[in-house]
């Protein structure tokens, strides 16, 4: 059993050697098998990819570590070389078997994910921004409203107590004008008979300078209540 995996690790090896680096002709002996390649066109991918998985089994059959150890010092230099380098030199198949990605693949593309990220972020950044323009204007113009509300509010307030006032003189010239109106009916009265006195004339002084007033607030009034409207 350890023959037939030296042998199998020392075929292996060999073709692979051969096969990197571009050999004509190879021909490998392997548990009683021959495989010959005549030339690197006829070599395909998969040839290749078999005759690395052949070389893992073999390895993997080596019961011990001394006895790896003593394959690693038989194989020749050259051969450890070429094999070394196909697998440093970035041109090992880092494939996944769902995809069939390879690592540089995969790099590319969450490099083109990452600039897709802070092209939205960025982008995000700017709506922020703008947004927060936005807010703080809105906020402004609320402060300007409000102030105006507030003026307005107090005009308001100012109007009703000057209406109030109004309204309470309105009243108290109304009730002079009826006291008025009633000695103007008793001196009227009083002249009727046929007798006039200077209480009477000074009567009807005050009786005709009242219902100038009264005139006078009453066009107030109207004036008041069409502003006020």
């Amino acid at each position: 059993m350890e023959m037939d995996a030296s042998h199998m690790l020392e075929a292996a090896l060999e073709q692979m050697d051969d096969i990197i680096a571009g050999s004509k002709s190879v021909t490998v002996a392997s548990s009683g098998s021959i495989f010959e390649l005549t030339s690197p066109g006829d070599i395909g991918p998969l040839r290749v990819l078999r005759l690395a998985e052949d070389l893992k089994e073999a390895l993997e059959l080596q019961s011990s570590q001394e006895e790896k150890e003593g394959l690693r010092e038989q194989l020749p230099t050259h051969t450890a070389n070429t094999l070394l380098h196909w697998l440093t030199n970035g041109d090992v198949n880092l494939c996944s078997p769902s995809n069939n990605e390879t690592y540089q693949d995969r790099l590319l593309r969450l490099e083109g994910d990452k600039e897709s990220l802070v092209l939205q972020v960025s982008v995000l950044t700017d709506q922020v921004e703008a947004q927060g323009d936005k807010i703080r204007d809105l906020e402004s113009s609320l402060k300007v409203h409000r102030q105006k509300l507030t003026s307005t509010e107090e005009m308001l307030q100012q109007e009703l107590m000057s209406r109030t006032s109004l309204e309470t003189q309105k009243l108290d010239l109304m009730d002079e004008v009826s006291y008025l109106k009633l000695k103007l009916v008793s001196m009227d009265e009083t002249t009727v008979n046929g007798t006039t006195s200077p209480t009477q004339e000074t009567g009807n002084a005050k009786n005709n300078k009242a219902e100038d007033q009264i005139l006078v607030l009453s066009r107030v009034f109207f004036n008041n209540d069409v502003c006020f409207y």
